[in-house]
């Protein structure tokens, strides 16, 4: 049996299955959350963020493990891993693409290394 996965990505208007990722994480208007599995795609929901919410909110309130994402700050993949959540990038242009990416392992996981000078 194949685990489920919840996955963010930031997306233009509408969010959605064919909606094309957004180039930066932060200035997104709206967030496609995905959850899905090997064979298939169980919830598909637009986010959007009240003016006073943080990404990292969302992240936590809906159980987020995965964000796949074009492009964040050094910050932003710091303080997802730090809640636990691994970040992936690649060469995907709409959510639909990203969730086939995921599937046959063609995104590449960012992390922070920390080095000494």
């Amino acid at each position: 049996m194949s685990r489920r996965v919840k996955a963010l990505i930031p997306t233009y208007e509408p969010c959605g299955l064919d909606a094309r990722i957004y180039p930066h994480w932060k200035d997104a208007s709206c967030f496609t959350l995905i959850e899905f599995d090997e064979e298939k795609i169980y919830n598909v929901k637009a986010e959007r963020l009240a003016s006073d919410d943080l990404i990292i909110n969302l992240v936590k309130r809906e159980g987020i493990g995965y964000v796949i994402a074009l492009s964040l700050s050094v910050r932003a993949v710091e303080l997802l891993n730090k809640v636990g959540v691994t970040v992936l990038t690649g060469n995907a242009k709409t959510v639909r693409e990203a969730i086939q990416h995921f599937r046959n392992k063609k995104l590449y996981i960012l992390k922070v290394v920390k080095t000494k000078m």
